[in-house]
């Protein structure tokens, strides 16, 4: 609940007291022995380093700050060389000649094109847990190794010599770039594995108190480190009422996306001033519907229940409007739709849709089965769920039954397809539209969970490989999403954004619309 400032001045002095008293989270640890040196809430214990098993986006942020890949978000957020010091490719676009610069690991090891092959390899092993092993299927083979047909030696990367890397891929992918500079690419030293963590990132870490507080220091080995101004960043791991709190009493230098939530409360106070800060974020908020379940197996009664949904008072009143309306899958900042692919709280068209699916289903308003609605509980997606099932009632008369899960069993029930509506949302890996429409290609992809495919659909999504220029690329892109939504076997809700507090004296740190937070840059001003 949001207090008044008064309310909260006190609250913070009993807080800090708290801290104080006990020696946690909060207290001296975290006074700031340099001028640049900073604290940040990452909310949880990072659940892995290691960039081949992560799959959390706070984790990658940690990653990120303590690694290097081939490619790194620079300064203006825009991908560019790290690692690689140069690069070429084919005329066909399938091959990648990459020349590395001379980088140290932070123990002083020389980072070389083998630690790549060879990370690669170990993620693309078929026994070996890598969530994000999927975007390393670029490369040729890569595929068929994590599913056991070919050895590691058929990999279409290889290292020509210490420096220089050769990539094959299976089919020209203009966002290529974009996929080496995510984490599931990143090298790993091969001789510290299960010891002592070596990075070759802006950071290293100092010390580490589990459950409580990372503490991570300037790389003095890293490549770049003349840029690297911030000599410690404190990331401590508290709840989201005690870190605004601390952030109120100055004891945070920034809350918030993408590592945490600023409580909602607070945001309704927040909005609208300079204080709360609103970053793009390219996901969208959808709801899963199951085609083999009944009634969902009906295009119409799929296309009636989006029509229905009022989004605009979603956004603006469950959701404090920390969100943007989504009348498609991919978000707007990608400039596919010239206009909505439907239209929001279309009640009159939603009647529509809902008539003729009755005939269909041979089904009357009055013994049209209950459905039910399946999403992880917590407090947010509760009155989310709460907000579709009484529209839902009132425009259509349909009655929704709500079933909040807890996520393990959430995910289960979603994989096994033992659900007729779910929650869910996508958070773009990578700056490309084609990251929302592949998760659908086909309903044997792990991200679909819908039952549903359509050769059409295949086809267009196919063309976006094959296209030789970005207008028939684009072209290609948006038959897809048309085909999608027309057939509506996902109903998007709303495209989502990031909210964070940052301390005016802190600048230049990068918050890209994939929610990557880099320190690289960071430093503290005195103006």
């Amino acid at each position: 609940m949001f207090y008044s400032k008064r309310f909260i001045s006190g609250s913070l002095l009993l807080s800090l007291f708290f801290f104080s008293s006990c020696g946690r989270k909060g207290d001296s640890k975290v006074l700031h022995k340099s001028t640049q040196e900073i604290t940040v809430n990452i909310s949880s214990e990072p659940a892995t380093l290691d960039p081949r098993k992560a799959r959390l986006l706070a984790d990658f942020n940690v990653i990120r700050a303590l690694n290097d890949g081939l490619f790194r978000a620079n300064k203006e957020g825009i991908t560019s060389p790290a690692i690689a010091k140069s690069y070429t490719v084919s005329e066909d676009g399938k091959t990648y000649t990459i020349q590395l610069r001379e980088a140290l690991w932070s123990n002083g090891d020389p980072v070389t094109a083998h630690d790549f092959i060879a990370s690669w390899k170990s993620s693309l092993d078929k026994d070996f847990p890598s969530p994000g092993a999927s975007f390393l299927f670029a490369i040729k083979n890569g595929e068929q190794l994590k599913e056991g047909l070919l050895p590691a030696s058929m990999l279409g990367a290889v290292a020509d010599g210490d420096y220089k890397i050769i990539i094959e891929l299976e089919k020209p992918l203009p966002y290529f770039v974009e996929l080496l500079s995510m984490p599931i690419y990143f090298p790993i030293h091969q001789d510290s594995e299960n010891k002592e963590y070596v990075g070759n990132g802006p950071f290293t870490i100092e010390s580490w108190a589990h459950n409580d507080q990372l503490v991570i220091k300037k790389n003095a080995n890293y490549w770049d480190r003349d840029n690297v101004k911030m000599e410690t960043v404190n990331m401590v791991m508290v709840d989201e009422n005690t870190a605004f709190n601390m952030y109120q009493n100055k004891a945070l230098h920034l809350v918030g996306s993408p590592f945490s939530k600023i409580p909602s409360d607070a945001i309704t106070h927040l909005r609208g001033t300079d204080s709360l800060k609103t970053d793009p974020f390219l996901g969208t908020y959808w709801i899963r519907t199951n085609v083999n379940a009944f009634p969902l197996s009906n295009k119409n009664f799929r296309k009636s229940l989006a029509s229905s949904i009022n989004r605009k008072d979603i956004v603006e009143h469950v959701l404090s409007g920390n969100g943007e309306v989504a009348t498609g899958i991919v978000p707007t900042s990608f400039s596919l739709q010239d206009a909505p692919y439907f239209q929001d709280g279309a009640v009159d068209v939603a009647l529509n849709s809902y008539n003729k699916a009755c005939q269909e289903l041979s089904l009357s308003k009055k013994n049209m089965p209950s459905i039910t609605f399946t999403f992880v509980g917590n407090a947010d997606n509760n009155r989310i769920a709460a907000a579709l099932q009484d529209g839902w009632k009132k425009t259509l008369g349909i009655n929704v039954l709500l079933e909040p899960l807890e996520y393990k069993v959430y995910i289960e029930k979603i994989r096994s397809g033992d659900y007729q509506l779910a929650w869910g949302s996508w958070i773009a890996d990578f700056k490309d539209p084609i990251n929302f429409l592949e998760v659908f290609k086909t309903k044997s992809v792990g991200t679909n969970n819908t039952g549903w495919e359509s050769p059409d659909y295949i086809s267009a999504i196919n063309e976006t490989y094959e296209s030789k220029d970005v207008p028939s690329r684009e072209k290609s892109l948006i038959r897809a999403e048309t085909l999608l939504l027309d057939e509506m076997p996902v109903i998007p809700v709303y495209h989502t954004t990031m909210l964070h507090m940052q301390n005016e004296h802190l600048k230049d740190i990068v918050l890209t619309e994939t929610g990557n937070l880099d320190f690289k840059w960071a430093y503290l001003s005195d103006k």
